[in-house]
Formats: C-alpha cells, sequence, structure tokens
C-alpha cells in the first residue's frame, strides 16, 4: 500500500495555542512564527491526510536571521541568504548539544573522566577475536615463562650407589592364523568360502496413510507506523501481515524394510611372523653379555636392545635447607661404562632429566 502524508500540530509557546496545524508557519492567534523548539505532534485517534503534498525534507533556520524556511527554498525568504549556509533544520536542532562548564580545572578533570571512560569503552566493545588473540598470546607468553623456569639448566650432586645393566632379545615366531575377508590376498591359502551378509539395501515395502498440517494463509491486517517528515507531516506506513491457519490432510508416505546384499565371504590360512617372547639378561657390574635363546625351526631374533641405568642420592637445596632423594636415571653405555658405583658426581638436569655429567 502507497505511504500516505499526514498532518501534524504544533503549539505557540508564546501565547499558549494548541493544535496548530502543522503546514502553518504562523501562530494564527498571536502571529508568532513557529521556532527552533517547536516539536510536531499528531493527535490522538485524528489522522487528517494532506493530499497533494510533496515531501521534500525537514524545515531548515536562516543562519543569519533564524527567519524558518521550507526545504523547497534555496534561499532564505526573508532576507535572501543561501541555504547552503544554514547549518540547523528541524531534525539538527533536536540533537542534544554538550553544556560548557565555566570552572577550567572541572572542565579539565571532566576531560580526564571523560577520555578515561572512552578508553573503557573502546575496550568493553572490542571484537571477540581480539580477546581472543590477547588471551592467547598472554597464554604464550605465562607458558614460555614457566617453561624456561622449569626446564633451566640445574647442577646437582649424585651419589652413585649403583650401576646396573639389561640386555634383551626379542623372539618372534612363524604362525598360521585362520582369518576371513571379501577377497583372499596374497599368501593366503584358500580353506573354503561361505554366502554372507554384506550390507543392506532399503526396498519399497509398502505405503503408510499419515496425518500432515501446513500453515495456510487465511487473511491478514496492515500494520501502521508514521515518521516525522520535519515539515509539519507526518508520513503513514501501512504494512500488510498475512495471517496463517493450521489446516490438516492426509497424505501417503513410503515404508521400506532392509533387504540383505549377500558376497563370497573367503576363509584362508596365512602365517606371519609375531612376536612371541623377550629373553633377557642383566647385572649391577661391568661384565655384561646376551642372552642366548634356544630357538626352534619357527622362532627368529626379531631385536636386540640394551638399558643402562645409574642410582643413587640426589643432593638439593629446597627454601635454603639441603635435602636429598633417592634418584634413578637412565643413562647412554659411554657414561655408564666411565662411572663407578661408590663415587660422588656433578650431573646437570634439564626439565627433570640427566643432560651431562662430570668427575668431582
Amino acid at each position: 500500500m502507497e505511504d500516505k502524508i499526514v498532518m501534524g500540530y504544533w503549539d505557540c509557546p508564546s501565547c499558549g495555542s494548541t493544535g496548530i496545524p502543522g503546514t502553518t508557519y504562523d501562530c494564527p492567534n498571536c502571529g508568532r512564527q513557529r521556532g527552533k523548539e517547536t516539536k510536531f505532534y499528531m493527535k490522538p485517534g485524528v489522522v487528517e491526510y494532506v493530499p497533494g503534498h510533496k515531501k521534500l525534507g525537514a524545515d531548515w533556520y536562516c543562519e543569519y536571521c533564524g527567519a524558518l524556511n521550507s526545504a523547497g527554498k534555496t534561499t532564505c525568504e526573508n532576507c535572501g541568504s543561501p541555504k547552503s549556509e544554514s547549518k540547523d533544520d528541524y531534525f539538527s536542532v533536536k540533537k542534544p548539544k554538550p553544556s560548557v562548564n565555566p570552572t577550567q580545572s572541572t572542565e579539565s578533570h571532566k576531560e580526564n573522566k571523560t577520555s578515561e571512560q572512552s578508553f573503557s569503552d573502546r575496550m568493553k566493545h572490542l571484537p571477540i577475536w581480539m580477546w581472543l588473540v590477547a588471551a592467547l598470546v598472554f597464554t604464550i607468553i605465562i607458558s614460555n615463562l614457566i617453561s624456561g623456569f622449569v626446564n633451566k639448566p640445574r647442577d646437582y650432586s649424585f651419589d652413585v650407589k649403583e650401576m646396573a645393566w639389561e640386555n634383551s632379545v626379542d623372539i618372534e615366531e612363524y604362525r598360521t592364523f585362520r582369518e576371513s575377508d571379501w577377497y583372499l590376498p596374497g599368501g593366503a591359502r584358500l580353506a573354503y568360502t561361505a554366502q554372507e551378509i554384506r550390507s543392506y539395501q532399503s526396498v519399497l515395502d509398502h505405503y503408510e496413510t499419515v496425518t500432515k498440517s501446513r500453515q495456510v494463509e487465511s487473511g491478514g491486517h496492515y500494520d501502521t507506523s508514521y515518521t516525522d517528515n520535519g515539515d509539519g507531516t507526518f508520513t503513514e506506513h501501512s504494512t500488510y501481515v498475512p495471517e496463517y491457519t493450521t489446516e490438516y490432510y492426509l497424505d501417503e508416505e513410503p515404508v521400506y524394510r532392509q533387504e540383505p546384499i549377500y558376497d563370497t565371504r573367503y576363509y584362508y590360512d596365512i602365517d606371519r611372523w609375531v612376536h612371541e617372547r623377550t629373553d633377557t639378561t642383566s647385572g649391577k657390574d661391568k661384565n655384561t653379555y646376551w642372552p642366548e635363546p634356544d630357538l626352534n625351526d619357527k622362532e627368529r631374533i626379531e631385536d636386540r636392545s640394551s638399558k643402562y641405568t645409574m642410582s643413587g642420592t640426589l643432593h638439593y637445596k629446597s627454601f635454603g635447607k639441603d635435602k636429598q632423594k633417592d634418584k634413578t636415571y637412565e643413562i647412554q653405555e659411554s657414561w655408564w661404562k666411565d662411572i663407578d658405583a661408590g663415587q660422588t658426581i656433578s650431573i646437570t638436569l634439564e626439565g627433570g632429566k640427566l643432560s651431562s655429567w662430570q668427575h668431582k
């Protein structure tokens, strides 16, 4: 529906006359021209349309003589000054203007307070992604500081009590396994096949009558709103709002059943090397030797590995007090050969791990 122009009204502040039509510039009672304090309104329950009225924009006030002019005038009707030099119109004079405090110290205080509030407001309205980035950067910095403190190399005194070694031999066995799949892999020996369900497919079984609902437009109404044009009139906006009712109807829906799909499954025997056991030897001296496993014709050595450890007492300080605790460290073979039980050595730990050592 096309928008319509509706008459607005204003009150004269000089003589108290009320309900003056908005298209009237001067009070019909006292002759005073409506001023910048004028606020247009609509009378409750009264809608007077203004046929043929062209909406050109808000009325403006001359910058030089203060006279009121319609938006269509490019020069002041009173003094001829150009509209382009005017700063005030109906809407701009309604905006609140900042007050000026004559006390300089108070002004300075307010400016500082406003600046603080502006900064606070800007911080409050920062996008969420900025907060997330800041939190991530802060977390990384704290993590690096903690990591640097924890992993910082530290020197300690260590009383060696025991040097130990362990040699391990992993043994694997060639075994036959019964397996199945939808194909026969290489190296497999077929035992038998069987028709088995591999998957299912949906097949139409029947149709079923069901009750459904839908929204059907059954009419509507117009919502009306008004906007101030700033020239003594308002624009009436009518928006059509459809109304709906629920309609029920019968429909046929398909019902499916699951049909199995059969395929050939292969059952077969296949040989593989698998881990069977681990033989170990160990000691607390420097005379190492390897296990000698007794292998049958289906066994073989899979891998060999060695482990060297050093146990003793770690001396350290905590809150200015001398303390000690028993520790065991896994070390490399060359260190194990050079360190003997009963020695006191200096060790360096990084993140709780032994990184180096030297004789005292």
